[in-house]
């Protein structure tokens, strides 16, 4: 019995290590390139608020991790707005996919864009007249054995123990 206890330590310090590195990789995302516009949420409604553009769907932050290899970023933007997506991987912005589009009487936008494994950058341009930004956003995408690995775990409820109170199971998981 010794030995599982052991075992489940050792899960859920993996299981926190994981976590770590996902936290700390948002972190590292935000400082990628400043030259970009700032993007401002609307967490409450789910909209990415970009002043002259709003993204309803695909993009919710600057950084995202994925293990979908396709994106369907949406939005809203005025009536003859040009906007453009560029999707690129880490330093291959010459193996670069383009996708444009102009905004129609809708005044709504929808672009399907493709991911790679690795580090995706896409950035997002959205022109009208002589009004230009730019905003560039990373997506992370994963690959899918990892995916399945982490379905594969399975993680006892550790205070339901047979015999075991929960103060006691507690005590073990700390020590």
């Amino acid at each position: 019995m010794e030995g599982g206890n052991t075992l489940r330590k050792l899960l859920y310090i993996g299981i926190l290590v994981i976590v770590m590195f996902f936290s700390t990789a948002e972190a590292r995302a935000n400082t990628v390139d400043d030259s970009f516009e700032k993007a401002t949420s609307v967490e409450e409604a789910g909209v990415m608020d970009l002043d002259i553009i709003k993204i309803t769907a695909g993009i919710t932050k600057k950084h995202e991790v994925t293990f979908d290899k396709f994106r369907n970023i949406s939005g809203e933007a005025e009536e003859g707005m040009l906007i453009t997506f560029i999707v690129y991987q880490d330093d291959l912005e010459d193996a670069s996919k383009l996708y444009t589009q102009v905004v129609g009487t809708s005044r709504l936008f929808s672009q399907l864009i493709e991911l790679k494994e690795g580090n995706n950058y896409i950035i997002i341009i959205a022109q009208q007249e002589d009004d230009k930004k730019a905003f560039k956003f990373r997506i992370d995408c994963k690959d899918n054995t990892i995916k399945k690995k982490l379905e594969d775990i399975k993680i006892d409820n550790i205070l339901t123990d047979t015999g075991v109170s929960q103060r006691s199971s507690l005590e073990i998981l700390v020590k």
